[in-house]
């Protein structure tokens, strides 16, 4: 009885050990399509931008377009009035065209500075769309990146995993046969059901799962090799390596 308290314990630790790193190996496994997806994401967000300010950028160009038609035309009245003026017969319509020149020009000067801003604002369009375009470029390389990078990890994560798998199964397989049959088959279901959530230390006086209190009887019965499961949690308690 004595050795096989101690022995159970080495293995049902070693058994954790091994349940960590599979899931951490998994974790590693699915954070490639996950991530990949995110990559995508990104691309369609940096794709959808660029359409939104190359959109922007047509705009203004066009806003632009029709202030200086605006603006060309109310030059064109201008000119025209002034030419009307050595053609006045009296006063009264000459002043008129003089007014109304002046209003002409006063909305001309206006129409000039409206015009200069939506050249402003085209010019700083056209460099958002340069840098919408970078920002699609460098969607795409990073996703590239990653799919070559996990393309070279995959491999190694599954033969990694393989051979946990493979020390799992025999550990398991030498566990059962050093079980009381009245406790392997309850061994065996809480260990491939649960995983690494089936198995927690015994730290001190309480479960390394859950923290909880691990009353000194249960305590007592598996130090002489009983199986115990925290009442709290439910995890199959093994004795921690003293060194942890």
């Amino acid at each position: 009885m004595t050795s096989q308290a101690q022995t159970v314990p080495e293995i049902l630790r070693r058994i954790h050990s091994l349940y960590l790193q599979l899931d951490e190996l998994r974790g590693r496994l699915m954070k490639g399509p996950r991530l990949a997806q995110a990559h995508q994401e990104q691309i369609r967000q940096a794709e959808k931008n660029l359409e939104l300010t190359k959109k922007a950028h047509t705009e203004a160009r066009m806003a632009s377009h029709a202030k200086q038609l605006e603006y060309e035309q109310k030059l064109a009245d201008i000119q025209r009035r002034k030419g009307r003026l050595l053609e006045c017969d009296d006063n009264r319509e000459y002043q008129l065209l003089k007014d109304q020149i002046a209003a002409d020009e006063m909305a001309a000067s206006v129409l000039a500075d409206e015009a200069i801003e939506l050249m402003a604002r085209v010019e700083e369009m056209a460099v958002k769309v340069q840098e919408a375009e970078a920002a699609v470029a460098a969607a795409k390389e990073t996703a590239a990146r990653w799919q070559e990078e996990f393309a070279r990890q995959e491999p190694i994560i599954r033969s990694d995993m393989a051979e946990v798998e493979r020390e799992l199964k025999h550990l398991i397989t030498q566990l059962d046969a050093m079980l009381p049959y009245e406790v392997k088959d309850l061994y065996q279901r809480t260990l491939r059901s649960k995983g690494s959530d089936a198995l927690a230390p015994l730290r001190g006086e309480f479960c390394g799962g859950c923290n909880q209190h691990v009353p000194i009887n249960m305590r007592s019965e598996l130090i002489c090799g009983k199986p115990i499961w925290c009442r709290s949690c439910g995890r199959l308690l093994y004795i921690a390596d003293e060194g942890r």
